[in-house]
C-alpha cells in the first residue's frame, strides 16, 4: 500500500474499508481530471455557439435562437467558474459536486440537442450540412472530454445525436435518410471509442495512486543523473525529458517537448531511430550532433532503447545521452598535436614523412621529380631576444601563413622546429630543368613574401630567409637524408650572405665535411699548442714608423700547414668556441705586452686585437677582458680592438653602450674592413672609435682606377670630419704609398710592401731596425 493511501486512510479514519478508500480516491481524481478541460471546451463552445447564431440567423426563429444562445452562453460561464473553484462550493461533499458537474454537462447535451432539432434550417442544404457537422462535432468532442466517466459521455452523445438523427428522419427523403443513418453510426463509434478510452483513464488514474511515489523517485534519479534522458512516443514525439538533457543542449524543457525527433535539421545522431520502434532493437550512435536551435555543437554518445509497458506493448523509447564534447576535443587535440606543430599548427616532421613517402613513392612510378627546400630564418633570434619570446611566436605564426598561401593543394609546409621549416614539392615535372626552374620561382616567391614587413605588438619587422634545395628522383634516399643535405645546402646559403637560395650539389657535402673535421681538431688546437700569433706591422706613412701592429691568430696544422682565419673562424662561431679561442688570444697579446714592457722592447703606441661579433656580444665580455688587462698590469691604451661594420647593425643600442664602456677604460676600437658592410654616417655619428681602416679592395687599383681614388678620399675626409685616424690596408708597393701619401701624408698604412705578417722575433728585430 503506497503512502498516498495510508494519508488517506489516516484522514477519514478507520470507518472506511480499503476498497472504499480508492474508490473515494478514484472519483476525486475523475473529478479533478473532468474540471481541468472545461475551460478549454467551454471556450471551444462559445465560439462554435457564436458562429451557429451568425449563420443560422436569417434561416430561423430568431426569438429562440436568441434564447438558446443566451442560455448556452450561462451556462458555459457557470462552468467555467465551478471548474476554476477545483469543482468545489464551501463544505459540499465529494457526491454533491460530482453530482452537480453532471448535471451542468447533461444540461449543456439538452441544449445542443435543442439545436439540433429546432434550428434545422430545412430547404437550405448548405446549413444543414453546416448544423449536422458542428451538431456531430460537439458529440464526438464531449466523448473524448468526458470519456473518463463513461456515464456522462455516452449521455452526452445519446442525447445531442439522438436529437440530430430524429429531425433528420422526419424529412423523409433519399439525402436525409443517408444522414440519418451516418448520425447513427458517428453514435455507435463514438460509445464505443468512449468506452476503451474510459478503461485506459480509469486504469491510468488507478496505477497513478500506487506508481506515485516510485514516479518521484524516478524523476528524481533522472533529474540528478549525468547522462542526458528523454522519452519519446511510437511517433517520435518527444513527451518527457531530464534536466541534465535541458543543460546539455542548452534549451528549455518546454521547447525540448515540442519537438519531434524525425523533424529535427540534424538528423545524424537518429538515422537508424525507426528500428528502434519498428524492429524494437537497441541502436547506439557515436559522433557530432549540431543542436540547431541553441546553436550548439556537441560531440555526443547516445543509446536509443524500445519504451515497452507491463503487458511486453511498445509505447515508445527513451533515449540516453552523453556529452562527450570536451573529452571528443581533447582527443582530437591530441591527435592534432601528434601531427602537428602547435604554434603555427603546420604539419609537423611525423606527418611530413608520412606525406613524403606516399608522394615519393608516386612520383617514382611516374618518372617525376620532387623537390625539398629547407628554410632558416636569418637573424630570427636576434628579434626574439630583443622583443621577446611573443613577438617571436607571432612573427614565426604569420611566417606559417605566408608560406601556406603561396604553394600548390599538393605541397606540404612543415615546421621543423625553432626558425626551420621545410616545404616538399612533390610531382614537379617529369623534365629535371623544367623542376629546377619551378623551384626556383618557387624559393622567389618565399623570398618576396618573407621580405614583406611584419606588423607585430606595434612593431615593424624584417626578415628573411636561407634556403636549401634538393632536387628528387626516384625513391632510394629517405627523408633523413634528404633533408640532412638539405640542411647543407641552407648551411651554404647562409654563409654566402644569408638571404638566397643555394641548390645542393656534392661538393658542398664535402665542404660540409671538412668543416665537421675541422672543428673537431679546432677544439684540441689550443691544448695541443697549434694556435699562434702573428704580428703585422702598421706604419705612419710620412715618417715610415711603425706606429702599432695587428695582432693576426693562425693555426698550423700537425703537417706543418697553416689555416688562415678566414677559414676556421666561422667555425669557431657556429660551435661556439670563439669565446674560448677569443679569450686566448687577448691573454697572450696582453702576456707579450707585459712582457715586451719589461724588456723595454715596446716603443709602439698599441696592438690592435680582431673581436668577432659573437664574441662581441657575448655576456661578461667586459669583465673578462679587463680581468686579463689587470691580471698582467698592462695599460689598457696599449690595446685597441678591430670590429667590423656588421657588429653595430645588432643590437646597436648595447653595442654603443659597451663601445662607450671599454672607451672609458682605455680600449679604443677601430672598424675594419671600412666601406664593405653596411656603412652609415650615423654610425660614426653614434659610436666613439679612433681609427677607420680601409678595406684593400680600394686600395689595389688606387693606381688606374679614379674611383677608388675619390671614394678613398672621401673616407679619408669623413674620418677627419669626426676626428678618427686612417689605417689604408693591403699597401703592396712604393707607388701605392706615394698615391696615398699624396692624399693624405697622415694616413697609416699596413700591407705587404712595410711586412707581412711576424712572428714575435721577426717582429722585435724589426722594431729595432
Amino acid at each position: 500500500m503506497s503512502k498516498i493511501f495510508k494519508s488517506l486512510l489516516k484522514r477519514i479514519k478507520t470507518t472506511f474499508s480499503e476498497s472504499e478508500i480508492l474508490h473515494q480516491f478514484l472519483r476525486e481524481q475523475v473529478l479533478v481530471t473532468l474540471c481541468t478541460k472545461v475551460p478549454v471546451t467551454m471556450g471551444a463552445t462559445i465560439i462554435v455557439a457564436t458562429s451557429l447564431l451568425v449563420f443560422l440567423w436569417p434561416y430561423v426563429n430568431q426569438t429562440a435562437l436568441g434564447i438558446w444562445y443566451g442560455a448556452i452562453l450561462m451556462l458555459s460561464v457557470e462552468r467555467v467558474y465551478f471548474a476554476l473553484k477545483g469543482c468545489q462550493y464551501g463544505e459540499r461533499s465529494l457526491e454533491e459536486r460530482y453530482q452537480r458537474f453532471r448535471i451542468e454537462a447533461v444540461t449543456m447535451a439538452f441544449l445542443w440537442a435543442v439545436a439540433a432539432f429546432l434550428f434545422y434550417p430545412e430547404g437550405h442544404l448548405e446549413y444543414e450540412l453546416l448544423l449536422a457537422l458542428i451538431v456531430a462535432g460537439m458529440a464526438g468532442g464531449g466523448a473524448i472530454t468526458l470519456a473518463i466517466d463513461r456515464k456522462i459521455a455516452d449521455t452526452y452523445i445519446v442525447l445531442i445525436l439522438s436529437s440530430l438523427a430524429l429531425r433528420l428522419i422526419v424529412c423523409q427523403d433519399e439525402l436525409h435518410v443517408i444522414l440519418f443513418l451516418m448520425a447513427l453510426v458517428f453514435m455507435t463509434v463514438f460509445l464505443v471509442s468512449t468506452r476503451q478510452l474510459s478503461r485506459i483513464l480509469e486504469k491510468g488514474i488507478r496505477q497513478h495512486g500506487e506508481l506515485g511515489e516510485l514516479r518521484q523517485r524516478l524523476d528524481l534519479i533522472a533529474d540528478q543523473a549525468p547522462v542526458g534522458i528523454l522519452y519519446f512516443d511510437t511517433d517520435f514525439n518527444i513527451i518527457d525529458c531530464n534536466k541534465a538533457l535541458t543543460e546539455h543542449i542548452g534549451l528549455q524543457k518546454e521547447t525540448i517537448l515540442k519537438l519531434n525527433l524525425l523533424r529535427l535539421k540534424d538528423q545524424r545522431p537518429i538515422k537508424n531511430i525507426r528500428k528502434v520502434i519498428e524492429e524494437k532493437r537497441v541502436m547506439h550512435y557515436e559522433g557530432p550532433f549540431i543542436a540547431t536551435i541553441a546553436g550548439k555543437e556537441l560531440w555526443v554518445s547516445v543509446v536509443y532503447s524500445p519504451l515497452l509497458d507491463q503487458s511486453g506493448k511498445l509505447i515508445g523509447g527513451v533515449a540516453v545521452m552523453q556529452d562527450k564534447t570536451a573529452e571528443h576535443q581533447a582527443m582530437e587535440r591530441a591527435e592534432f598535436l601528434a601531427y602537428h606543430d602547435a604554434l603555427t599548427h603546420l604539419p609537423n616532421r611525423k606527418l611530413l614523412e608520412d606525406r613524403y613517402q606516399l608522394q615519393i613513392a608516386q612520383a617514382a612510378r611516374e618518372k617525376f621529380f620532387s623537390a625539398l627546400l629547407f628554410l632558416d630564418l636569418d637573424r630570427f633570434k636576434h628579434i626574439n631576444d630583443t622583443y621577446g619570446h611573443n613577438v617571436g611566436d607571432e612573427l614565426l605564426k604569420e611566417t606559417a601563413d605566408r608560406l601556406r598561401s603561396i604553394l600548390r593543394q599538393s605541397d606540404t609546409v612543415c615546421r621543423l622546429g625553432g626558425d626551420e621549416f621545410i616545404i616538399f614539392l612533390p610531382m614537379i615535372s617529369r623534365d629535371l630543368k623544367e623542376s629546377v626552374e619551378h623551384t626556383w620561382q618557387v624559393s622567389k616567391k618565399i623570398h618576396k613574401a618573407l621580405a614583406k614587413p611584419y606588423h607585430i605588438d606595434q612593431h615593424q619587422l624584417y626578415i628573411t630567409t636561407s634556403i636549401g634545395a634538393v632536387m628528387i628522383y626516384g625513391q632510394d634516399e629517405p627523408l633523413d637524408e634528404i633533408l640532412r643535405i638539405a640542411d647543407i645546402a641552407m648551411y651554404h646559403a647562409k654563409r654566402r650572405g644569408q638571404g638566397i637560395t643555394s641548390f645542393y650539389e656534392e661538393e658542398m657535402d664535402k665542404e660540409l665535411r671538412r668543416t665537421i673535421r675541422l672543428e673537431h681538431d679546432l677544439r684540441h688546437a689550443i691544448d695541443k699548442n697549434q694556435l699562434f700569433i702573428r704580428y703585422q706591422p702598421i706604419v705612419d706613412i710620412d715618417r715610415e714608423r711603425i706606429y702599432g701592429a695587428e695582432a693576426l691568430l693562425r693555426w698550423r696544422q700537425p703537417d706543418g700547414s697553416v689555416i688562415m682565419p678566414s677559414e676556421f673562424i666561422p667555425v669557431a662561431e657556429e660551435s661556439k668556441l670563439i669565446h674560448q679561442i677569443g679569450h686566448w688570444v687577448i691573454e697572450k697579446v696582453c702576456q707579450k705586452l707585459r712582457e715586451w714592457q719589461k724588456s723595454g722592447d715596446f716603443p709602439l703606441y698599441y696592438v690592435s686585437i680582431n673581436i668577432s661579433s659573437k664574441q662581441f656580444r657575448h655576456y661578461g665580455f667586459y669583465d673578462e677582458v679587463m680581468g686579463v688587462v689587470e691580471k698582467y698590469g698592462i695599460d689598457p691604451r696599449h690595446i685597441k680592438f678591430e670590429i667590423t661594420e656588421s657588429i653595430l647593425m645588432e643590437e646597436s643600442e648595447k653595442a654603443r653602450a659597451l663601445i662607450a664602456k671599454f672607451n672609458e677604460a682605455g680600449i679604443g676600437f677601430m672598424i675594419d674592413d671600412f666601406g664593405t658592410g653596411y656603412s652609415s654616417l650615423s654610425y660614426l655619428k653614434q659610436f666613439e672609435f679612433e681609427s677607420i681602416k680601409i678595406d684593400k679592395s680600394f686600395i689595389r687599383d688606387i693606381l688606374t682606377d679614379e674611383d677608388d681614388v675619390a671614394l678613398v678620399r672621401a673616407m679619408v675626409d669623413i674620418a677627419r670630419q669626426f676626428r678618427y685616424s686612417v689605417i689604408a690596408e693591403g699597401v703592396e708597393t712604393v707607388q701605392q704609398k706615394n698615391r696615398l701619401k699624396a692624399i693624405d701624408d697622415t694616413i697609416f698604412c699596413q700591407g705587404y710592401y712595410f711586412s707581412g705578417p711576424l712572428d714575435e722575433k721577426e717582429f722585435l728585430e724589426m722594431l729595432k731596425k
